[in-house]
């Protein structure tokens, strides 16, 4: 009933969106009619000796204006003659009115003549004029004002600008994105050109630091920026995506490439294992989530990545914060934004596998050396000889995977002015993934606005997010694993079976492998999120850079998901006789208040700045889910309509944080710099005594360039920066009541009666309370440089970092005879990241041809130094974590040469095993054959186990790569941004898929080439049904170098020439063409190198859905 009236709640907020969304873009259009007539309206005359009553009834009979006069006042019938060609209505009325006493007034198309006094003709003069950057290049969208007052107007699409009413001795303020604002004494001119400079770019930018703002060359701290133009010229859906190489320090990591799932962000490395390593993500102000994030309404982005910079967010900033601020509307005339794109998406890579002849030929083969005499062969096999047509021969990656299409609309609107502003941006995105029916849809909007009076300021932000994704589905074993172990034998479709799908044909001995299409068809499986925040804040400043600021929000999250599996029968082996349905939902809400109180001041050399503030959070979880089966038919998919094995479960998890926190920052001269940081916070999810946490950081720095021994060399060498942090951060990334006894109904047979007719659940503490578990600590330590040479047009910053997390929750071993199900949380792990960063930057935007490069590379390097059970072991696969060493080694057996011959494979066991204590001598590897692998006993004991594997790297990166180009010609522009990771391994379990031989699966096309005695220099194993030397096992033959570089982004664009976007009505259109993920470099043969795995597993191909390859076109346009 709960989630009836939770869902009747969500419908009529939706509703109520919907209105809303109605009622905003019918007052926004009202506003743009408002605003853009009369700076629009174009009106061509030619008049000769007429009345001026006759030339504004010729006017408004010609335009939708109309005036407002009185004859007694304005003389009407003086005769003039006046010739405009397509001419805007202030020129007009300027030269209608020249020498009189005329004022005018244009309120929409509403125009009001009056008298003014004596004198004031000689105000009512206009100014027009053309704007240019240093190359000779119109500037549409420039503000140009009256100093002092609020008459403004914007250029053209041609960098043309007309303003009326202009003073004596009138001053002209001319501002736009990127350039210095420029004053221009306008005093008796009726022509003002202005030629713009580019603003000082880099080192004087203004950065985020978290509840306020630095001067680049004042952060003593380490933050990357990322610009909003690199975001908005890729085309992508999601903001995490969007970042992969952006940033130093930034690892964008893809565990799974299926349509709707967003990669895992990592800052710096790992900072605690066995808890979250992601950053905490605010946006305009208070924690976000950055997958429901439409990139196009990003302003702008800094990641905090040291204590200095993170420590004012405390518990929360261990593993890096994300700062975004999303798009406000400015002081300027309404604008619209329409961005659009839409692609082909492609799989880049499939597996050469066998066809039905190729795979019959390789079967017998295994066979055939696995001594299996032919009476005992499958049937299929000679049924497939006597008539092959009776069989298939699908291509199973053909009916697996697909193009799919993708694309994403954007729409924005924004204006302001000195009092108020506002902006409203919705989007819908849709793709299709490369395997069959897998697809995701994201759709929402933003609305922000702001409203200023004298010192007090209002804002608000109301977002919305919907998602929803249907997924590839796994029948026990991964879908693309099934792709390469079902037999080409196989047919995708039989209208016979019940579902309609075939599989392996009964009594003929073929495989279990499942069809992937099947399931993906049958099983109705989806996931939906929706995501609602509203935050509000009001601030007052009451004095000079005394700002009190409240701000307050509540995010709310609902979470759907449903999966329905129909009765079926697929081949001989996949049979579901009892439809089963699972639902579940959850609600999840985030409230926080906040107050800070913000004083910057300045006096003479000494410069400083101060922050106190005040939190309050507070989060909640509950989740409700159900199953049933045995449904009366395939249709009927609700839960009601369940008739067996029915089962509910819930959960319900609160929690608060309660924080003080601050900043002092002082520099002297711009020369000598420092900032102390502290974060106090208070916990619910710890016991009494270790509830609170404190997190101070300090920080220095010292402006070299600014020193007086500096000036020889600052033409060349213009800036150069020293600094260093040393702070603590911490984490509370634990389970919610893990301080407390916790007690679960029906373990091991609890349930009890009194008698024989009434059954009682029994409860009982299944897990030991932590009682003293306190705060994760990581002590973070950087150091580095910032320079710029050439006045800043070439930038380099390099820095280097260690972060030592001590107190990390682990769990400690304790006898099984407590009677518990999992152990106790203690505070004694620890893990250590050290590494380094470099970023260089180039820009020229002097000339003709412009453009601007960022170069970042970086490292890090993972160790677990300790944990609560000495001998910790954590493995998937081939990757380990232990203490000592790093996150994720592959530890592999070492496989060399294959044994060509009887001869080498009898010297080999001669010389390798063991004697066992009946003196008999047991060979190293006696059940291999010529064709098998020889593996190698690294510790000599004569025997192949655990102990004789050995380090062969790791799939984490030793140096990661990220090139961003920008270049522009004329009204052509290309973006690029280019990938990389170097020093990593990849282990390709589909190659090892692909060539064993224990089962009876499809084979890769290289095991027609494999070892026999007539190819005996052959570098592939034999087949062997029954594998009885292991070839396949973990090891060095499926460890392949993981190095790549990829095309990840490519856009071509052409810019529309103002004159020609002025004829059609908008400021600017762009079209461009372009793809993500276009050209991959690399030497691994799995699927895509970019694909990481989880933390702990990075690097391990465990048929993870790939990314995929597009290729689109799109548009951007602004009106």
């Amino acid at each position: 009933m709960a989630f009836m009236l939770e869902q009747a709640w969500k419908s009529k907020l939706l509703k109520v969106m919907r209105a809303t969304l109605f009622i905003l873009i019918v007052c926004v259009s009202q506003i743009w009619a408002i605003n853009s007539y009369s700076q629009n309206t174009r009106i061509t005359l030619d008049l000769k000796n007429t009345s001026v009553k006759n030339i504004l009834n010729n006017i408004q009979d010609n335009s939708e204006f109309f005036f407002i006069y009185d004859a007694s006042v304005v003389d009407v019938q003086r005769r003039i003659t006046i010739v405009a060609d397509n001419k805007l209505i202030p020129e007009i009325l300027d030269e209608i009115f020249s020498g009189s006493n005329v004022v005018y007034k244009i309120d929409d198309r509403q125009i009001a003549l009056t008298a003014g006094q004596a004198g004031q003709a000689q105000q009512n003069r206009s100014v027009s004029g053309k704007v240019s950057d240093s190359a000779g290049v119109p500037l549409p969208g420039v503000t140009i004002v009256v100093k002092g007052t609020t008459n403004g107007t914007v250029t053209d699409a041609e960098g043309n600008y007309f303003l009326a009413n202009i003073p004596e001795k009138a001053t002209l303020l001319f501002s736009f994105v990127g350039m210095k604002i420029q004053e221009v004494n306008a005093d008796g001119k009726t022509q003002v050109d202005v030629v713009m400079e580019e603003e000082t770019i880099g080192i004087e930018e203004v950065v985020a630091i978290g509840y306020g703002t630095q001067k680049k060359s004042n952060v003593t701290g380490s933050v990357s920026s990322v610009k909003a133009e690199r975001l908005t010229k890729i085309s992508t859906s999601g903001t995490g995506e969007a970042l992969q190489g952006l940033a130093p320090g930034l690892s964008v990591d893809f565990n799974d490439g299926s349509p709707g799932k967003s990669p895992e962000l990592i800052v710096r490395g790992m900072t605690t294992w066995g808890s979250s390593n992601q950053p905490l993500v605010i946006i305009d102000g208070v924690p976000g989530d950055i997958q429901f994030l439409n990139p196009e309404d990003i302003k702008s982005m800094s990641i905090l990545k040291d204590a200095a910079t993170a420590a004012i967010y405390g518990s929360r900033s261990a593993a890096g914060v994300i700062l975004i601020e999303t798009n406000r509307g400015e002081k300027s005339k309404p604008k619209i934004r329409v961005s659009a794109y839409m692609g082909i998406d492609d799989m880049p890579k499939r597996m050469d596998i066998c066809n039905s002849e190729e795979y019959i030929k390789v079967y017998k083969l295994a066979l055939n050396n696995a001594n299996i005499s032919q009476e005992k062969w499958p049937k299929f096999i000679s049924a497939y000889e006597t008539n092959p047509a009776q069989f298939a021969n699908t291509d199973w990656q053909n009916e697996y995977y697909r193009k799919g299409i993708t694309k994403k609309f954007d729409i924005g609107y924004a204006a302001g002015s000195e009092a108020s502003n506002i902006s409203f941006t919705t989007y819908y995105s849709s793709t299709e993934g490369v395997i069959v029916e897998t697809d995701a849809k994201k759709m929402g909007f933003r609305l922000n606005s702001d409203v200023t009076r004298g010192n007090f300021k209002v804002g608000e932000s109301v977002s919305y997010g919907h998602m929803e994704d249907h997924p590839n589905i796994s029948s026990g074993f991964p879908g693309m694993y099934q792709v390469s172990n079902i037999l080409p034998l196989v047919s995708v479709y039989d209208e016979t079976m019940e579902g309609g799908f075939g599989g392996a044909v009964p009594g003929l001995g073929m495989n279990d492998a499942s069809n992937p299409v099947a399931f993906n068809k049958l099983i109705d499986r989806t996931n939906s999120a929706d995501h609602i925040k509203v935050s509000g804040y009001m601030q007052y400043e009451f004095i000079k850079d005394l700002i009190l600021k409240f701000q307050g929000s509540r995010s709310m999250d609902f979470s759907h998901y449903s999966s329905f599996t129909p009765t079926y029968i697929i081949g001989a082996y996949d049979k579901n006789e009892k439809a089963f349905l699972e639902e579940s939902r959850g609600k999840e809400m985030n409230d926080l208040f906040e107050l800070t109180l913000n004083y910057q001041k300045k006096i003479n050399e000494h410069e400083f700045s101060g922050l106190l503030g005040a939190s309050q959070e507070e989060y909640t979880f509950k989740d409700l889910s159900a199953s049933a089966t045995k449904f009366e038919n395939n249709t009927l998919r609700l839960l009601v309509h369940g008739q067996e094995n029915f089962a509910v479960g819930g959960n319900y998890y609160r929690s608060g944080l309660r924080s003080a926190f601050g900043r002092v920052s002082y520099n002297y001269g711009l020369k000598y710099l420092s900032m102390l940081s502290f974060r106090y916070d208070g916990s619910s999810k710890f016991g009494e005594g270790n509830k609170w946490g404190f997190f101070p950081s300090l920080s220095l720095g010292w402006n070299l360039s600014n020193e007086p021994f500096w000036e020889p060399i600052k033409s060349t060498v213009s800036a150069f920066k020293l600094k260093g942090s040393y702070g603590v951060l911490g984490n509370q990334s634990i389970g919610t009541y893990r301080y407390i006894p916790q007690v679960s109904y029906d373990t091991n047979n609890l349930n009890y009666s009194y008698n024989s007719d009434d059954i009682s659940l029994g409860y009982a503490v299944t897990s030991l309370p932590s009682y003293s578990i306190r705060w994760e600590k990581t002590l973070y330590k950087n150091a580095g440089f910032d320079a710029a040479f050439l006045d800043n047009q070439l930038e380099l910053s390099f820095e280097v970092y260690e972060k030592y997390t001590s107190d990390m929750l682990t769990e400690k071993p304790i006898s099984s005879a407590t009677g518990v199900s999992s152990f106790p949380i203690v505070n004694e792990g620890e893990l250590k990241t050290t590494g380094w960063e470099l970023q260089a930057s180039y820009r020229n935007m002097q000339n003709k041809f412009k453009y601007d490069i960022d170069f970042n590379l970086w490292h890090y390097k993972s160790v677990l130094k300790k944990m609560a059970d000495e001998g910790y072991l954590y493995e998937t696969g081939p990757a380990r974590t232990y203490v000592g060493g790093e996150i994720g080694e592959f530890w592999v057996f070492e496989a060399g040469d294959i044994f060509r011959s009887d001869a080498e494979l009898e010297a080999w066991n001669k010389e390798h095993g063991y004697t066992d204590d009946n003196g008999v001598w047991n060979p190293l590897q006696p059940a291999a054959a010529p064709g098998d692998l020889r593996f190698v006993d690294q510790n000599g004991d004569g025997m192949l186990d655990s102990n004789d594997k050995i380090k062969v790297g790791s799939g984490v990166p030793d140096v990661t790569l990220g090139v961003n180009v920008n270049l522009y010609y004329g009204n052509f522009d290309l973006v690029a941004n280019i990938y990389g990771d170097f020093g990593q391994k990849r282990y390709n379990f589909m190659k090892r898929q692909l060539q064993r031989a224990d089962k009876n699966f499809n084979y890769g096309r290289d095991m027609l080439n494999s070892w026999t005695t007539d190819n005996t220099g052959s570098d592939i194993p034999r087949a062997v049904v029954g594998d009885p030397n292991d070839n396949n096992r973990l090891s060095t033959r499926y460890v392949e170098n993981g190095d790549y570089i990829r095309l990840n982004n490519l856009q071509i664009g052409y810019t529309l020439p103002k004159s020609v976007a002025g004829n059609i009505g908008v400021d600017n259109l762009r079209f461009y063409v372009g793809g993500l993920k276009l050209l991959t470099l690399t030497k691994y043969e799995g699927y895509d190198p970019g694909m990481t795995g989880g933390i702990g597993a990075k690097g391990v191909d465990d048929a993870l859905y790939p990314l995929s390859r597009t290729y689109l076109v799109g548009l951007q346009l602004t009106f």
